[in-house]
């Protein structure tokens, strides 16, 4: 017996899904010959379309009692044939069914006498009204069938069924949809409509309900998949991924059958409400039909106890896990500190004589990473897998050296600068083209103060890719200088007032000893040099001092410095 009724819900679905086949290959054929009808039918006066829609719903009206005549003989194609033509002279019957009654509504409205004519179709609107009722009935049975036999199929098989299920989804919403259409215009028209718009309501309530229901747990259904998706196996992840297509499929159609059934369901002044939010909900959409006021207010009051629920079942861990990793923060803080003196202290008490710049270096390099291993431990607290994060900072860190080829060039030279010590803070260099008092260096720049206070950055590949001259590097330094007096003067009285000027300023060094001799013989004076040594420090105040020293004796004591001259001989030829 099962098999048999197996074997009939087979023949069942494979019967529909021909019939949809059928169905839709006519629809161009359909709309042509309606468009066509109905381009002739407007060129008549009023009263001539209104008898002429009365004709044409007499003849399809035949035609159906035909048909079913026809249907009980007819078997094998002959009665698929049939059931397709009977849903298309159905279909066509509704639509001018629909069009007769919106005229008469309209010479209503006129002011138009049509009681007669409403007398003369008061019988075959009720009929259609019926017959509407019957073919929802039918289809939500097939409807119901069609679930039946999903629930005992495969997913794939059952993905399949899902394409007749949608189809006879739409087609129950089309029937529902022209019932109401029609409810309205037999009560426009002062007919009795309230049998049809008493079941219209029950079976709008009903269908809301279980479109609704059938909504949510589809959703748990796709929450949980996804769950499980996230840690299977790739063959389980194939298997989730089509009944995870599958309950897409059956949500989306579900939604689009409950957005109608809301859209009649308002027109019909029923509260929505409950089921506007669920749609928004599962479909993320909003439009201007189902959001109102209340939907509003419903949608805040579910999000504030969603909230709250998530609050109350991850309240406690977060805040745990938020204690345990600002402990972590603090304790790594504390670490880095520590870190930081110790390798600080180490450096000044090594005997490598470590500069400034590289302490620096090594006590900031310490610091940070200990800070580093303090921020991973922390997000490994938060569920953060650290390998793939290790590995992502590798391949990015790749990209952004191949990306900064400049900057990495800046910054092996200053490792190079580190290492070497051409230079340390304090010291007054010619390097990069600039001259002045290094302030403070790092690993990709020097900063320099110029002697008249200009702050220059110089990238320290441009400086180590050059001569660098350290002017202070030294503890002493040698003043040179020049001074002239005239062929005229007395060179031992000249020698005599220099070195008593050198000897006598307490800043001159005696070791190494100052250097005091006749150095060229120029164009226009005897040179002497002079070269004192002093205190890096007292460099510049001993060279101006000693100028200012040299002028001042050679003018008291009566000793020339000769400005260039030529002396110019005349020859005469007389």
């Amino acid at each position: 017996m099962k098999r048999h009724t197996g074997l009939n819900r087979g023949i069942g679905v494979l019967f529909l899904l021909l019939l949809l086949f059928f169905t839709s290959s006519n629809v161009a054929q359909q709309q042509t010959a309606e468009s066509n009808a109905q381009a002739a039918v407007d060129e008549l006066p009023a009263k001539d379309i209104t008898q002429d829609m009365l004709d044409q719903l007499k003849n399809l009206g035949d035609e159906l009692g035909q048909i079913r005549i026809d249907l009980n003989k007819a078997a094998g194609d002959d009665q698929l044939a049939l059931t397709n033509r009977s849903l298309q002279v159905k279909s066509t019957y509704r639509k001018t069914m629909r069009k007769l009654l919106k005229r008469l509504v309209e010479q209503k409205e006129a002011g138009e006498d049509i009681t007669a004519l409403v007398e003369k179709i008061k019988q075959p609107v009720k009929q259609l009204a019926q017959v509407i009722r019957k073919d929802i009935e039918s289809v939500q049975k097939e409807i119901e069938s069609l679930r039946t036999q999903q629930e005992k199929e495969t997913p794939e098989q059952t993905l399949k069924l899902q394409e007749s299920l949608t189809a006879a989804l739409d087609h129950n919403s089309d029937l529902i949809l022209a019932l109401f259409e029609h409810s309205e215009k037999m009560s426009a028209l002062g007919l009795n409509a309230e049998n049809d718009i008493s079941y219209l309501d029950a079976l709008l309530k009903e269908r809301a309900k279980t479109s609704a229901g059938r909504i949510e747990v589809f959703l748990d259904k796709i929450k949980k998949l996804e769950k499980r998706q996230a840690s299977a196996s790739d063959d389980e992840k194939k298997s989730i991924a089509v009944e995870l297509q599958l309950l897409l499929e059956k949500k989306q159609s579900n939604a689009k059958s409950l957005a109608l059934t809301i859209d009649i369901m308002g027109k019909r002044g029923i509260d929505t409400t409950p089921y506007s939010q669920l749609l928004i909900m599962a479909t993320g959409e909003i439009s201007s039909d189902i959001f109102d006021r209340k939907v509003v207010i419903g949608l805040t009051q579910q999000w504030m106890e969603s909230l709250m629920e998530w609050a109350r079942e991850n309240g406690p861990g977060l805040f745990l896990k938020t204690v345990v990793i600002g402990i972590i923060l603090l304790l790594f803080k504390f670490l880095s500190n520590l870190s930081e003196r110790l390798v600080r202290r180490a450096l000044s008490a090594s005997k490598l004589h470590v500069s400034k710049l590289l302490q620096d270096f090594f006590v900031n390099l310490s610091s940070k990473a200990v800070m580093l291993v303090g921020v991973l431990v922390a997000l490994s607290q938060m569920g953060v897998q650290i390998g793939p994060l290790l590995a992502g900072l590798g391949v990015i860190g790749f990209i952004i050296g191949f990306a900064l080829q400049e900057t990495l060039s800046n910054f092996a030279s200053g490792l190079m600068i580190l290492i070497y010590r051409p230079y340390d803070i304090g010291n007054t260099i010619e390097a990069g083209g600039v001259t002045g008092k290094v302030q403070e260096m790092n690993m990709v720049a020097t900063t320099i103060m110029t002697p008249d206070n200009q702050k220059l950055v110089v990238p320290n590949n441009k400086i180590w890719g050059g001569v660098i001259r350290n002017v202070t590097a030294q503890t002493k330094r040698r003043v040179d200088m020049v001074f002239g007096i005239g062929y005229g003067d007395d060179m031992a009285k000249a020698e005599a007032i220099l070195r008593d000027i050198v000897e006598s300023d307490t800043r001159v060094l005696t070791d190494p000893a100052p250097v005091i001799k006749v150095h060229t013989l120029g164009e226009s004076s005897v040179d002497f040099i002079v070269r004192p040594w002093v205190n890096t420090p007292d460099y510049w105040d001993v060279y101006w001092d000693i100028t200012r020293s040299v002028k001042e004796q050679f003018d008291a004591k009566g000793v020339s410095i000769p400005f260039p001259q030529r002396d110019i001989h005349m020859i005469s030829n007389a």
